[in-house]
């Protein structure tokens, strides 16, 4: 079916909306840190990979830091440097895979990724980023396959309902994508993930004279 003008832009606004809520990179030690603490840390990171460079999870961590305070070169300094001395780190390759995904760089996003899923495959994090990179680069059918994987590895998992919802609103399959952000919305309430869900719902209703 041909799309028109209003669907056009109405889906426009599902696949904005999409990225505001996509999997991250989280730092267990900077969770809810203030800027003065998170700088502290970084320091202190910092320090001891200078005493210690060939400690894959210090860097690791400290580009997990880096990440969060939006110096992506400098995370992608330290993951590549944990992928040198031990390319089988399936952690390096996923935060890799992210972190290009944020940068634009989809591409090597996918590249990184599919090494990060050969590694640790059972992992629905890497799944689900793994998707919305294919989403990304237009792979359509293989994003809902990586998130359908996600999904069986993980059935509560919020970002993959939540982007499966999008891959099928963008195929104007609305029955099957209203399904899958009302489960997210039963999932998580509260968080910000429904409250877009339960807007592109009432956006594709109204769309359909619902």
């Amino acid at each position: 079916m041909r799309r028109t003008g209003t669907t056009a832009a109405a889906l426009c606004l599902v696949l904005v909306l999409a990225g505001a809520v996509g999997a991250q990179i989280v730092s267990e030690t900077t969770a809810g840190a203030t800027t003065e603490e998170i700088i502290g840390r970084m320091r202190e990171l910092e320090s001891a990979v200078d005493g210690m460079p060939d400690d894959v999870e210090l860097r690791i961590e400290l580009g997990n830091v880096y990440y969060e305070s939006n110096m992506y070169e400098q995370a992608e300094a330290q993951y590549l440097a944990v992928t040198e001395m031990d390319s089988t780190h399936a952690g390096a390759h996923l935060n890799l895979g992210t972190l290009y995904t944020d940068m634009g760089k989809i591409d090597a996003a996918v590249q990184e990724l599919e090494i990060a899923l050969s590694l640790d495959p059972e992992n629905a994090m890497i799944v689900t980023n793994l998707g919305s990179a294919y989403y990304a680069t237009h792979r359509f059918s293989d994003a809902i396959d990586m998130y359908r994987v996600a999904l069986h590895l993980d059935p509560n998992n919020v970002e993959a309902h939540f982007n499966m919802g999008v891959a099928f609103a963008d195929a104007q399959i609305f029955d099957e994508a209203i399904n899958e952000w009302q489960r997210v919305i039963e999932l998580d309430p509260d968080g910000q993930a429904a409250q877009v869900c339960r807007d592109n719902i009432e956006m594709i209703n109204e769309f359909r004279g619902e």
